[in-house]
């Protein structure tokens, strides 16, 4: 067999496990575009393999490299069977994704990214095509990545904010703000304003003395002290941006999710870990989440004293989320810069109406909260006296928040039923789905 007849083999291979994948239920309208995609580009190969000579040993490489990505996204499609994740949330999220991640076309015509949700057992991710192959259609596929082990835990879910915020970062609207206005926020006055700073603050007499001994373990091992690189301030600049996205994307939801997953990750939470310091350690993000919880006002309950236990049980939340006994070392940011950050990630969210978070009226937070003391999805759904449906629209962030108050606050819910942390996450889901049909109701017009 030649290189070329390998090639046309291979095609022939890539274009049948493409036809399978028509055989199972992916969920509605969520394969087709994906599908049709996958096709378009196997058709652009199929016309350039048609024009190769059999000597064109590069050509035949790079389309052989060409078909393997394709192979790549057609093997996903059998790791997205329904009941695998949550389908409300990964549509919620494939709404969020069009509308933030959507491009413009030379002509001006708007490129939806093309998005995709499977299960699988590493922890969330967004697979965001950062440049379309040569042979292939102009839109780009996007992939989320839901891990198979919390498949029902929606309270987490919200985690996956702070992946949108990384693909935003690809973005021309989207990403100009993130690495203008917000990156410039974020480096005006804190220790990430260029390695110089970064690596003084490192080795400050204030540094914890986790960090201390870490940097002395590196020079004895290494002989030479540990100096962050460009690389480093760049990546730990991402992350800080995307919590930022994530959180003001879903409010004090992804906090909650943010401390209660990330948390145990991080018996150290000052550490750098010189062997890969991707990311800033624990205690800064979290001391940056609080920052923003003050600066937002979100910090403040929703519900007064008037509202009984339902107030303790937000207070008690908010306890949780507020509670930052880290050291001052781990403080990057300035209020002012913080606030400029925070307003340039609202800026883009601005001209989208309802995508970024808004707390809930007090009235709904205690709906929500007390038909979770009943075991009942929070939603708010009433019959008046003429049988008239009352329906209401709630925000997935808004449901997440009631559900996240249930749980951390429950032991001053007198009366509730038990719930374990997995039943309040499946009532929370239930409660994520019956609000789909409950907005197209609204959107209808049926009453």
């Amino acid at each position: 067999m030649t290189p070329l007849e390998f090639l046309k083999e291979e095609f022939d291979n890539v274009r049948r496990a493409l036809d399978e994948t028509l055989r199972h239920d992916y969920g509605p309208e969520q394969s087709v575009d994906y599908y049709h995609e996958c096709e378009a580009r196997l058709t652009d190969i199929d016309a350039e393999i048609s024009r190769i000579a059999a000597t064109d040993a590069a050509k035949i490489y790079t389309y052989l490299s060409q078909l393997s990505y394709v192979a790549t996204f057609v093997s996903l499609i059998e790791r997205s069977r329904l009941g695998e994740f949550s389908w409300p949330f990964a549509d919620e999220l494939r709404r969020i994704a069009k509308t933030l991640l959507a491009e413009k076309d030379l002509k001006g015509d708007l490129l939806d990214p093309i998005i995709h949700v499977v299960s699988e057992g590493q922890g969330y991710r967004i697979y965001y095509e950062a440049q379309v192959p040569v042979a292939s259609s102009r839109r780009r596929f996007l992939v989320v990545a839901f891990p198979r082990s919390l498949k029902h835990h929606v309270l987490l879910h919200t985690l996956f904010g702070h992946e949108v915020g990384h693909t935003a970062l690809f973005t021309t609207i989207a990403g100009g703000i993130l690495q203008g206005e917000v990156l410039a926020a974020l480096v005006a006055a804190s220790p990430l304003k260029d390695l110089a700073l970064m690596n003084a603050w490192l080795n400050s007499t204030a540094a914890h003395q986790d960090v201390k001994n870490e940097l002395a373990a590196y020079a004895a091992q290494n002989g030479r002290p540990f100096v962050f690189t460009k690389e480093n301030r760049e990546l730990w600049l991402i992350e800080l941006i995307c919590d930022l996205f994530g959180v003001l994307l879903f409010g004090p939801a992804f906090f909650a999710a943010h401390r209660a997953y990330l948390q145990p990750l991080h018996p150290s939470p000052y550490t750098i870990k010189t062997a890969q310091p991707t990311h800033p350690p624990f205690a800064i993000r979290h001391k940056m989440l609080v920052q923003i919880m003050r600066v937002t006002g979100w910090d403040v309950p929703i519900t007064s004293a008037a509202d009984g236990a339902f107030h303790i049980a937000e207070t008690e939340m908010l306890r949780f989320l507020l509670d930052d006994t880290y050291d001052q070392w781990s403080r990057f940011f300035d209020d002012a810069d913080l606030r400029r950050a925070v307003a340039g990630v609202q800026k883009i969210f601005a001209p989208h109406g309802s995508l970024g978070y808004a707390p809930i009226n007090p009235a709904g937070l205690v709906k929500l909260i007390e038909r979770l003391t009943r075991g009942l999805p929070p939603i708010l759904a009433d019959i008046d006296q003429d049988g008239t449906p009352q329906l209401t629209d709630v925000r997935i962030s808004q449901t997440l928040y009631a559900g996240w108050v249930y749980w951390i606050g429950r032991q001053h819910l007198a009366g509730a039923v038990t719930l374990d942390f997995l039943t309040t996450n499946r009532l929370c889901d239930h409660a994520l789905l019956q609000q789909r049909a409950i907005n197209y109701t609204l959107i209808a017009g049926v009453t």
